[in-house]
Formats: C-alpha cells, sequence, structure tokens
C-alpha cells in the first residue's frame, strides 16, 4: 500500500466522523444528532396528529394512601384542536373531593393502537379511544377535571389497582357527572343523537318532534342504531359505571345528551323508550321489520332508575308498560290484538275495568296514544302510592 493510499484512508475516516459522534458519545439526549459538528434536534409528527412527545422521560406515579379512598384526578389543561395534551395529576381523598367528571369509554387494543399525552410534563401512551375522549372533552379557556381508570390507576402496581377497583362504584356514584364516550362520529351519529334527545327530553305529547316525523322510519331507525350499537353498550364494566351515575353525558364525536339521574327524569325516559318501542310505527310498519335492538339501552336506564328509586327511599315494581315491552314482538292476527290483550291482563292485575275498551275501528296509530295515557296514568299513580323502601 503506497503512502498516498494510506493517506487518503485516515482522511476519509477523519471527514466521516461528525456523522458518528451521536453513536460514540454517551449522555446524548434523546431525539438529538450531531452533523457536520453541529448539535440538533430532530421530531417527526404524522399529518393530522397530536405532535410528538416521545423527547420527554416517562411519568412516573407517586403511591396512593391504602388507609382510605384516596384517588387521583386528572386536570385536563385547556387548549385548541391541535395543541399537545397536556394534563396534571393531584391526588385527592374521594369524600373530600371537588367536583369531577368520572369517564366511561370502552378500552382498545392498547398494544395495536396507541396515542401519548403529556402528564405532569411526562409522556404517557394511553388507548387512542381514552385519547378521543380526552380531546373531546378538553375545553379551548378552561380546565376540565375528570376520572379515567387507565391514567388515575396505576395499571403496573396490582396492589394499587385491586384497591381502587374495589370502590370504583363509589368513584362513579360521588362523580358530579358520568360521561360515557362511545367514540367517534359517523355520518349518522348527528341524527342518530338527535333520536336519542327526543327520549332525554321531557315532553306531555309524545309524537311531537319524534324522529320518525321528520324522516323515514328506516332512516330514523339506522340513524339511532349508529348510537345504540357501538361496543360500549355490550360490555359488562360499563354498565356498572353508568348505573349508579347521577348525571350523565352521552358522548359521540362531538355530539352529547344529557340526562338527570333523578327517578321523575329516569321514569320519564324510560317510559318514552319503551312507548316508542312498542309504538305501530316500529311493530307492524308495512313491508319492513324493524332491527333495532333496544335492550342494551334500555337496560342500562332501567338499571340507573332503580338506583334511583332507592336513593329516594321508593320501592319500584314491574309496571303493565314493561309488559308491553316484552311482549313487543309477540305475533297477533289483528295489530290491535296485542294491545287489547295487555289491558285484559292488566284489568285482572288490578282488579277492575280501564279506561280504554276493545274498539276494533279505531285507527292503530290513536289506538297506540290512548294505550300509552292509560299506562302513563296508571304508573303516575302507582309511583304516588309508593311507600319507602
Amino acid at each position: 500500500m503506497t503512502y498516498l493510499t494510506r493517506l487518503w484512508q485516515r482522511v476519509f475516516r477523519f471527514s466521516s466522523l461528525p456523522f458518528q459522534l451521536d453513536k460514540r458519545l454517551f449522555g446524548l439526549p434523546q431525539g438529538w444528532k450531531i452533523a457536520f459538528g453541529f448539535w440538533i434536534k430532530y421530531t417527526v409528527d404524522s399529518p393530522g396528529e397530536a405532535p410528538s412527545t416521545s423527547s420527554k422521560s416517562e411519568f412516573e406515579y407517586f403511591p396512593l394512601r391504602t388507609d382510605g379512598k384516596e384517588i387521583r384526578l386528572l386536570i385536563i389543561h385547556p387548549g385548541n384542536p391541535t395543541d399537545i395534551i397536556r394534563t396534571s395529576v393531584m391526588h385527592v381523598d374521594l369524600a373530600q373531593a371537588p367536583p369531577f367528571e368520572a369517564l366511561s369509554y370502552v378500552w382498545g387494543d392498547y398494544y395495536q393502537d396507541r396515542a401519548s399525552i403529556e402528564v405532569d410534563g411526562h409522556a404517557f401512551e394511553i388507548h387512542a379511544e381514552l385519547f378521543n375522549a380526552i380531546h373531546t372533552l378538553r375545553l379551548p379557556n378552561a380546565s376540565r377535571l375528570i376520572w379515567a381508570d387507565a391514567i388515575c390507576i396505576n395499571q403496573r402496581n396490582m396492589s394499587e389497582a385491586n384497591h381502587q377497583v374495589d370502590f370504583m362504584g363509589e368513584i362513579y356514584g360521588t362523580a358530579a357527572n358520568v360521561v360515557i364516550y362511545l367514540g367517534k362520529a359517523t355520518e349518522r351519529t348527528e341524527e342518530g343523537m338527535r333520536c336519542l334527545k327526543y327520549f332525554t327530553e321531557s315532553s306531555n305529547d309524545l309524537q311531537q318532534d319524534a324522529p320518525w316525523s321528520y324522516a323515514e322510519l328506516q332512516e330514523a331507525e339506522q340513524n339511532l342504531a349508529d348510537i345504540v350499537n357501538r361496543k360500549w353498550f355490550s360490555r359488562v364494566w360499563t354498565v356498572q359505571e353508568a348505573t349508579l351515575a347521577r348525571h350523565t353525558t352521552l358522548m359521540c364525536g362531538p355530539h352529547q345528551v344529557s340526562w338527570s339521574g333523578d327517578l321523575r327524569s329516569m321514569r320519564s325516559i324510560v317510559f318514552r323508550l319503551k312507548s316508542a318501542a312498542i309504538s305501530p310505527y316500529f311493530t307492524v310498519a308495512p313491508n319492513y321489520i324493524s332491527k333495532l335492538d333496544w335492550s342494551a339501552l334500555v337496560n342500562i336506564l332501567e338499571t340507573q332508575m332503580r338506583q334511583a328509586a332507592r336513593r329516594e327511599g321508593v320501592t319500584l315494581q314491574r309496571n303493565h308498560l314493561d309488559l308491553a315491552f316484552d311482549f313487543r314482538h309477540r305475533q297477533c292476527a289483528q295489530p290491535r290484538d296485542k294491545y287489547f290483550a295487555i289491558f285484559g291482563i292488566i284489568e285482572n292485575d288490578r282488579g277492575g275495568k280501564l279506561a280504554l275498551v276493545p274498539d276494533y275501528t279505531i285507527p292503530l296509530e290513536e289506538l297506540h296514544e290512548k294505550f300509552t295515557a292509560e299506562i302513563r296514568r296508571i304508573g303516575e299513580a302507582e309511583l304516588a302510592l309508593a311507600g319507602p323502601m
């Protein structure tokens, strides 16, 4: 090897050194490189996603006290839709906690679908579904205080998780509001939530602004199915989380519907849902078979209603609308037979005649209105006479 060849090799190795310093130097901060003798910081963010927080160290939990019911609450700091989600954690005793909202949602696949937020200035990876919920809940000009299990419980500490799960029902029962997050919106969500709002907003006239009054029956049903067919309604834990709510907000994308958890409000909502489910619009519509399953939504609301009754010291019995709802899929030669048969059962049960007498000339829609009016009258009378538990 000639002298010139050896000299050229040494020059080449020296000139490439600046490209290798980031591999050879210890202690170089994560996300930094050295090129051409300069330190530069680089980040890579995907379009349409929150900016990366990968350069921040991971959040470390400070232990909760186990001699009582101490919990963590998450403060969602205000921000614009494109801002990094910044949050803080506070420790409080559940009995002295400030007003907060408890979040109920469906966990996704943690290893398949993750996103990152900041907790106390540190990176924190969460399920994409939880990320979407927090992103939707964040306000532009004010903080929001929530409890979310995946963040407020140290999931890597089994002892803590066991202790917190033991009184999780109290957390949801103490919350000023339980937010049920169903996921992102679709093209049907806005109208579906409008349909649901019809049932949650009290009105004396059941047909006023009914979903089927401004849309084709099949269209109205598909819009509502977009809401009630979500995964949340089929999960076991979510039922428990919603059961004890004193106030509920159902959120799907940016759209939301709220209702109070007092007994009268819950009875009204359940009454309107069941009345719609047994109405001729859904049970005897010509050339159309309803595929909407009301059961999951009704079961959740009925459970909330029973909890409200316990809080208010009222004993609830199955009423006659429950009977009609259970019989809604039974077949009859004449659609009117179903109404008259149910009224016969009610009269036998109560030992007296009711205001509605069989009349096969009455239009079906009018019969349904009279039926629900009589059921409402009976229900209100039973509620007024109900004694303490």
